[in-house]
């Protein structure tokens, strides 16, 4: 089975900026933005995140979080005229937003949250996590005396998936969406969606993880269809990129630049 050094390597080589050193970094920050992207965009947002992302990880070619700024800084840029899933007219856009449960210790970050007066829609993003198992695990906090503000579907969740080890991170979307609901519980006029956008190769289905983490995502969605806290979809970021094909606006030129950028066949 390939393992994730396997597509690091292959996204290494396939890219053709000669700024990129042999182990797939690049020396700043800016070096891996996309042209247009003014680092004051996402600066703050990452700073004050918990993952200290900038420091290190962002100049990876293969970084996770730059592929979320270079996909959304546009989105921030220009929130109040963007649209999706039909609702537009955002006023706050921002990278790594923490929604607490009330347990205390660190929230988890979502990678990019837009919000206006009607919906709160969180996106949750991935590069190549998605190619390693990872074991579910959750403090024993996680409990009805601690969240007694959850329906009981949720800890019927967390005791089906506990311990067990998944190529989907089952634990940090249970976790995001206990955030959110509690964040509703302030707001509870506000449609909450969960959004879990991904990054696959164009072959993906030669690939055993990226097939198994097709096949955990499609049960855990058919599961989460029942709760009725918020709303759980999943989107590659090629069926996101293609919604824009059809528009004349800067989001479908910026989305052809990250497609040309990320777009690629192991």
């Amino acid at each position: 089975m390939a393992t994730r050094k396997t597509f690091e390597k292959a996204i290494i080589a396939k890219c053709k900026n000669p700024n990129l050193k042999a182990n797939g970094y690049f020396s700043t920050n800016k070096e891996n933005l996309l042209e247009g992207i003014d680092i004051s965009l996402f600066q703050e947002d990452l700073t004050s995140g918990s993952g200290n992302e900038l420091q290190s990880k962002f100049n990876a070619i293969y970084s996770s979080a730059a592929l979320a700024v270079n996909n959304f800084s546009i989105v921030k840029k220009e929130s109040s005229t963007f649209n999706y899933l039909g609702y537009s007219n955002f006023y706050d856009a921002k990278f790594e937003r923490k929604f607490i449960t009330g347990l205390g210790g660190t929230a988890p970050n979502l990678d990019f949250t837009i919000e206006n007066n009607d919906v709160v829609i969180a996106f949750e993003s991935k590069y190549l996590e998605i190619t390693t198992k990872k074991k579910v695990k959750f403090a024993k906090s996680y409990n009805k005396e601690k969240l007694n503000y959850l329906d009981d579907f949720w800890f019927d969740i967390i005791n089906q998936h506990k311990d067990s080890r998944f190529y989907l991170d089952v634990a940090q979307l249970i976790k995001h969406a206990i955030g959110l609901i509690n964040y509703k519980r302030k707001y509870s006029t506000k449609k909450i969606v969960l959004v879990y956008i991904y990054w696959l190769p164009e072959n993906y289905e030669a690939f055993t993880n990226f097939k198994e983490h097709q096949k955990e995502l499609r049960e855990f969605e058919a599961l989460l269809k029942e709760n009725k806290d918020l709303q759980f979809i999943s989107t590659t970021y090629t069926e996101f990129w293609k919604a824009y094909e059809h528009e004349n606006s800067i989001f479908k030129k910026h989305f052809n630049k990250v497609k040309k950028r990320y777009k690629i066949k192991i």
